[in-house]
């Protein structure tokens, strides 16, 4: 089973190397975005270079939405992936598969329109385009995600431990409320707000960019214990989204997945882990109760 992390920093890619990932997401600062960390071009290629040397592989994250006006750096960037050798490339505009069919990249996408993927139909239609592999919705049960692997024919991913994207928006929500109180908008790309509704406790992480505003879950999600069902049911790929996390987390967090997958029991492990970390709001997010009925 491959395992991806998103990356920070380069001296990331051995910590996690040793921990068991396997697959290393980058992204740069106009195509891709709810990312831990945004890189220069020349970053990219020099941890590129540095992935496979250990003989792993490397996913570039596309997953923004473009207008017209931005074709141009869609394709500008798949030959930068294609020249760099990067094996897959997130998306979630069909307007990445139009310009990749181009320049036959079509085997190296991975579909990933956040929480739209809630059924094998849909899922079976975009793997029978050719493309890599897949995501879930993390909006799903565990019972759903299960149908959805095994009545499929072809790869797909879980995003299975991390702050989830909730809600995304266009607009610049900072901006606008700054401008209606009258203040100055200091904010932008911060990594370290959050948001509290009026009527729940929880703190939900939310960060604009240039691309709009996106508000993620007030807990982080570790699926320890359903890794392993997922996997007999055909799940090919598990992301460790390390957005808000600290390194030794996402570390230990590959860690504990490639021993749950090796055989050691799930209980146990979740157990230690989240004693290690007791101020995070850990969760199963909607693995046993549906999105209707969360309040």
């Amino acid at each position: 089973m491959e395992l991806v992390v998103t990356i920070d920093e380069l001296k990331d890619i051995q910590i996690y190397a040793e921990a068991g990932a396997t697959v290393f997401l980058f992204a740069d600062e106009f195509h891709g975005t709810r990312v831990a960390k945004k890189m220069q071009l020349d970053e990219i290629i020099q941890g590129v270079q540095l992935v496979k040397e250990l003989g792993l592989k490397t996913a570039l994250m596309m997953n923004r939405i473009y207008t017209d006006a931005e074709i141009n750096k869609i394709e500008e960037m798949l030959v930068f992936a294609k020249d760099t050798q990067i094996d897959w490339i997130y998306y979630n505009d069909p307007a990445v598969f139009m310009c990749a069919e181009e320049i036959d990249l079509i085997s190296h996408l991975v579909y990933e329109p956040d929480t739209l993927m809630t059924n094998s139909r849909d899922m079976q239609f975009i793997l029978n385009q050719g493309v890599h592999h897949a995501v879930l919705s993390t909006e799903i049960t565990l019972d759903e995600m299960k149908t959805m692997t095994r009545n499929v024919n072809g790869n797909t991913e879980a995003i299975l431990f991390g702050y989830l994207n909730m809600s995304y928006s266009k607009r610049h929500l900072i901006q606008n409320y700054c401008d209606e109180i009258g203040i100055e908008n200091t904010y932008q790309d911060a990594m370290n707000m959050v948001l509290i509704e009026s009527t729940r406790e929880g703190r939900m992480p939310i960060i604009e960019d240039a691309q709009g505003t996106h508000i993620f879950t007030d807990y982080v999600l570790d699926a320890f214990n359903e890794i392993v069902e997922l996997n007999k049911e055909g799940l090919q790929v598990v992301r460790v989204d390390g957005i808000f996390l600290s390194r030794d987390c996402i570390a230990d967090a590959c860690r504990a997945f490639r021993m749950i997958l090796s055989g050691l029991p799930s209980e146990i492990i979740k157990q230690k882990f989240e004693e290690k970390y007791p101020t995070i709001p850990w969760s199963t997010g909607y693995m046993y109760q549906k999105t209707n009925l969360v309040k």
